[in-house]
């Protein structure tokens, strides 16, 4: 289908027949996404390294060794010059890029990490005419930054969007080294019923081999996610909120539907409480670059 990209000093748009969307060098991402005359999402889609502990991660200090990846997520920026590595600062370069394409727009941001060494990640959007964005987020690890919680993209939707269908493993949480009693197959529930009652809030709600899934309202309007074996989940917190509570009730009030879609994360559980890792195989391999490649559109 035919799309129309106009651009701005600031903003670059794509139009389509059902759609319009508005990416930002300002504000450094996709600010907008308009669905057959309607907002979709509520803030810019950020790249995402970080889950919440689990009881097992507080036994052997995950919070400690992987706190720069917590960082990451809430701090990185696609403001100003390229990383510094030994000692050379990188030049100036454009960000986001922008390319046009016969059938698709191409945006791509840089965003800078503030981790030690610094790096960064891309995150590519492909734009088609129907309002299909095909995303992509690419890394290229650095020897000196080991594996992190999650790799992946964050989005939020308006708290209305309560009602989630997958594709993949379910119904119950799975979790790469706790996925056996999963079943693929096409399974539903309110976002709500994603959160896990435990005692201590923790991470909880994923589901993984996911190659498709929706966020919609109770009239069915929505987005739909789609991919090769995502880890996905959807609640009502972010993984930050979730690790700031000590009790169900020191929550805060729902304002939005939180969804992540990821390439991998780490396993949830060693062999105990009390200082046995997650098994190794269960890790995220960062010695090699790491790729996220899905699909998202309005319905």
């Amino acid at each position: 289908k035919p799309y129309t990209l106009i651009r701005g000093v600031y903003n670059t748009c794509v139009r389509g027949a059902e759609f319009e969307v508005l990416f930002s060098s300002l504000n450094g991402g996709l600010v907008s996404y308009r669905y057959a005359g309607k907002e979709l999402i509520e803030e810019i889609p950020k790249p995402n390294f970080w889950r919440a502990p689990v009881d097992n991660d507080y036994g052997n200090d995950m919070p400690q060794h992987y706190a720069q990846w917590k960082i990451a997520s809430m701090y990185l920026t696609h403001k100003g010059a390229g990383i510094r590595r030994e000692g050379v600062e990188c030049p100036q370069y454009e960000n986001p890029t922008v390319r046009e394409e016969k059938d698709y727009a191409v945006i791509t941001y840089t965003y800078k990490m503030p981790t030690i060494p610094a790096t960064e990640c891309q995150v590519e959007y492909r734009v088609y005419g129907d309002g299909r964005i095909k995303t992509t987020l690419s890394y290229d690890p650095v020897k000196e930054l080991k594996d992190m919680p999650e790799f992946g993209m964050l989005f939020k939707f308006d708290a209305d969007y309560e009602n989630l269908t997958w594709y993949g493993y379910g119904p119950a949480e799975t979790y790469c080294d706790r996925e056996r009693g999963g079943k693929l197959g096409i399974h539903h529930n309110k976002v709500a019923d994603n959160i896990a009652q435990y005692l201590v809030p923790q991470e909880c709600g994923n589901h993984t081999h996911v190659r498709r899934a929706s966020v919609t309202d109770n009239l069915g309007r929505g987005m739909e996610f789609s991919g090769k074996e995502l880890s996905f989940s959807a609640l009502p917190y972010t993984p930050h909120e979730l690790e700031n509570a000590m009790h169900s009730y020191e929550l805060p009030p729902v304002y939005y539907t939180v969804v992540r879609v990821a390439l991998q994360q780490m396993g949830v559980a060693g062999d105990d409480s009390w200082g046995a890792r997650t098994h190794e195989e269960y890790l995220i391999d960062v010695t090699r670059p790491l790729k996220l490649e899905f699909d998202f559109k309005g319905i």
